[in-house]
């Protein structure tokens, strides 16, 4: 596995082929947030599967022409897998001040992405409204308790 935009250190991008000859795409990229007058970095994850690298690209880039590109995977748990594989692998490799949040465009993928919590994910609300499950590297600290 290796990332495709390496030239670029707030993005990165994996692409795997499945078995159905279908390519799962995990797009990474980086943003700066204030949190407590702190700054920190929250990497968002994107994931689709699709027949060509085009259209995995044009879903990334919300398609310049307007339509919105559809996913149009059909590898069920296979690409899940790989997907939950590749974001375990990013999150050990992320810095103190660095959170991983995976966000969700509808009810399906929610609850796709559930299986995450067994990974020491946790929710994240924003305006009272569920938003993406997020993490950090569990080599720097344990979620604090909630009371």
């Amino acid at each position: 596995m290796r990332d495709l935009v390496k030239k670029r250190k707030s993005q990165v991008r994996y692409c795997e082929k499945l078995s159905n000859g279908q390519f799962l795409h995990v797009y990474f990229w980086r943003e700066k947030e204030f949190v407590s007058d702190r700054v920190v970095y929250v990497w968002n994850v994107g994931i689709i599967i699709t027949d060509s690298r085009k259209k995995a690209n044009y879903w990334k880039n919300r398609n310049p022409k307007g339509s919105k590109q559809m996913a149009t995977g059909k590898a069920g748990l296979e690409g899940l897998k790989k997907a939950l594989d590749i974001i375990l692998e990013f999150r050990n490799r992320l810095k103190p001040n660095e959170y991983l949040f995976v966000v969700f465009d509808d009810e399906k993928r929610k609850n796709a992405y559930r299986w995450l919590e067994r990974h020491g994910f946790m929710e994240f609300h924003k305006n009272g409204k569920f938003r993406a499950y997020g993490t950090f590297n569990p080599l720097y600290g344990n979620w604090a308790p909630e009371n």
